[in-house]
């Protein structure tokens, strides 16, 4: 069953299959309004495991829509396959939730922002630890 709290974009949740989302959640919210993909690569010298590392990022920027919520932006990283994406998170010091999906996702998420509907970032924090976090496609 769908969570039923009544928050902002509930119709994009799944159900709640395992009784997780019960208590009302910090909800960050926001519609995005521009993007840009960042490919990187970092050399770091006597790193262990290894000295370099590379990585695809996309930032995304918008406005809230949940009155009073600072966040803005969230930072989408991609794991290697075999990896495993690390929950969702809000770094405090810029106000900037980081989300990390497979990289086998990341053309989804292109053709998602590039569509012709608006997109939306959400990410909901709940006092047992269950996070959820997503970027979807709506009116």
């Amino acid at each position: 069953m769908a969570n039923t709290l009544g928050l902002p974009h509930d119709q994009y949740m799944p159900d709640d299959l395992y009784a997780a989302r019960q208590d009302k959640p910090d909800q960050m919210l926001f519609e995005v309004d521009s993007y840009r993909l960042t490919l990187g690569t970092e050399y770091r010298p006597n790193a262990l495991p290894s000295p370099q590392s590379a990585g695809v990022w996309v930032f995304v920027q918008g406005r809230s829509l949940i009155a009073g919520s600072p966040v803005h932006q969230a930072r989408i990283a991609f794991v290697d396959a075999g990896s495993k994406a690390r929950p969702a998170r809000l770094e405090p010091d810029t106000q900037t939730l980081l989300i990390e999906y497979p990289v086998a996702h990341m053309q989804t998420l292109m053709r998602l922002l590039d569509g012709d509907a608006p997109a939306f970032v959400q990410a909901r924090f709940y006092g047992n630890g269950t996070i959820w976090a997503d970027v979807h496609g709506g009116d």
